[in-house]
């Protein structure tokens, strides 16, 4: 089966549920109109009933019998009858039919109606029932004749044909059939025009989508249809514009890993050709060039291990296994490993942690990196004589840890880039200006940004040149 399109779910979707909508309001509309029409009904002919019984009291209750009252009470009947509308019919205190001004009603019949029983019992309530002289549906309401001393001399029976009401209920059911059709063939229309709205800026979306799947990363689309498909469209360009500029990251990327890794393969490459030359002649060449090439291998040895490990934190953000961990251990191991390099740098290492944190869902391992690599670089960038300092605290729901120094700092304009990959600074702001900034590559802070992030957690940097840098690090909390 072909799928429709998403113009016609549209449509269909809008006419059912307005179909639904406009069939339920009318119902309920219309029951309670009708409702409302029957109990008005019902309320006018108990007071009609009432008042009858009222005016009929004197006549019979002057009377010795209501067979001595003869025509006379036949024509208050037959009058207040015409006067309703409807028929009228009394009855003595034993519930038998005294007269009635539908002459299909037998005299002297004995009566067993429900609103009959119910005013005997002093309980006035409606009744719609079937008729059997008039074979029809009819309303009947009751009262009672009461005389003096609060005696029953008779009870009064008042009914109505309930084809009239029947027929103002089928015209206000007609009523809002007619105006729920115009409506919905309304909103037909209207859902046409909407559909056709939304579904286009999509179907351009689409394409649009396809051309970029294809390679044609330059793409975009004209925002239009209603605001909410506009913001659909500026999201898209948005994207498209971050997914053009991931691609040209990635290339940077590979790049820069091309040129780090090759600048330092060429340089060992050459020396083995001198010392393969030389070497076997002149030893202190040999000599000097085994240390050159151990360092040059020891660059390589930290440039791969970054890369291996910043891709593995971001191909496995959620598989990498996190426990429940009280990050204070871990600093304070990580402050004894760091104190020996801390002291052949002549530099001091404050630790501020208190015995406990709050637990965070964390890798042990990929933490350890991630601090080790802060306090390295921090110990790395402060002259001899300077502090560095560790601390951590809890607060509400997060941990945060710092690490500070009072290194030479980073240039305001080095700061939104610091967080970049391969992205160095002038090797005169290091502290180690003998290699690549003290045999960094450029990828500490992108490793510690990535971890940080595959965890929950944020980092901010605050530095200022000759006054040195806090990184701080916000962990969630359990």
């Amino acid at each position: 089966m072909r799928p429709r399109s998403l113009s016609r779910q549209l449509l269909a979707t809008y006419v059912t549920l307005l179909a639904l909508g406009l069939l339920v309001a009318s119902v309920l509309s219309g029951a309670q109109i009708a409702a409302q029409e029957i109990e008005r009904t019902q309320r006018s002919l108990a007071l009609q009933a009432q008042i009858i019984a009222n005016a009929l009291r004197e006549p019979i209750e002057h009377g010795s019998q209501y067979a001595a009252l003869g025509r006379s009470l036949n024509d208050l009947v037959n009058s207040y009858a015409q006067s309703i509308g409807g028929r009228v019919t009394v009855f003595d205190p034993q519930l038998q039919v005294v007269t009635s001004s539908d002459s299909a009603v037998p005299p002297h019949q004995a009566a067993s109606d429900a609103e009959l029983i119910d005013v005997q019992r002093g309980v006035s309530l409606p009744a719609i029932r079937w008729d059997e002289w008039r074979k029809e549906q009819r309303l009947f309401v009751a009262a009672p004749v009461i005389g003096n001393r609060a005696a029953i001399l008779g009870y009064v029976q008042l009914s109505v044909s309930m084809a009239p009401i029947n027929a103002e209920r089928a015209q206000i059911w007609l009523t809002f059939a007619v105006i729920g059709g115009l409506v919905l063939l309304a909103t037909i229309g209207a859902s046409i025009w909407v559909a056709r709205q939304i579904a286009a800026p999509v179907q351009t979306l689409t394409a649009t989508s396809e051309q970029i799947a294809a390679g044609k990363l330059d793409e975009r689309v004209m925002p239009g249809g209603p605001i909410e498909i506009r913001r659909l469209g500026d999201a898209f360009n948005q994207m498209a514009e971050r997914v053009q500029e991931m691609m040209a990251q990635q290339r940077a990327f590979v790049d820069n890993a091309a040129h780090e890794l090759r600048s330092p393969l060429t340089g060992l490459r050459l020396r083995i050709e001198m010392l393969q030359t030389h070497g076997a002649n002149d030893v202190a060449l040999t000599q000097r060039y085994l240390g050159q090439m151990e360092r040059e291998i020891g660059y390589l040895q930290r440039v791969v291990d970054h890369l291996l490990t910043l891709a593995s934190v971001e191909q496995n953000k959620q598989a990498a296994p996190k426990t429940a961990l009280d990050l204070a251990p871990v600093l304070y191991d990580l402050s004894d490993e760091v104190t020996p390099l801390a002291q052949q740098a002549n530099v001091t290492l404050q630790v501020n942690v208190p015995d406990h944190l709050p637990t965070v869902q964390a890798n042990p391992d990929q933490m350890r990196i991630a601090i080790r690599n802060l306090l390295d670089n921090a110990i790395k960038y402060t002259r001899q004589g300077g502090t560095v300092t560790l601390a951590a605290c809890a607060t509400g729901a997060h941990i945060e840890i710092t690490v500070s120094d009072t290194g030479i700092g980073i240039p305001a304009e080095a700061l939104p880039h610091v967080f970049d990959r391969f992205y160095r600074l002038d090797a005169a702001h290091s502290r180690d200006r003998s290699t690549r900034l003290g045999g960094g590559a450029g990828l500490g802070l992108s490793l510690v940004q990535a971890i940080i992030q595959a965890h929950g957690g944020a980092i901010r940097l605050a530095s200022q040149v000759g006054a040195g840098s806090t990184f701080t690090i916000e962990l969630p909390s359990e």
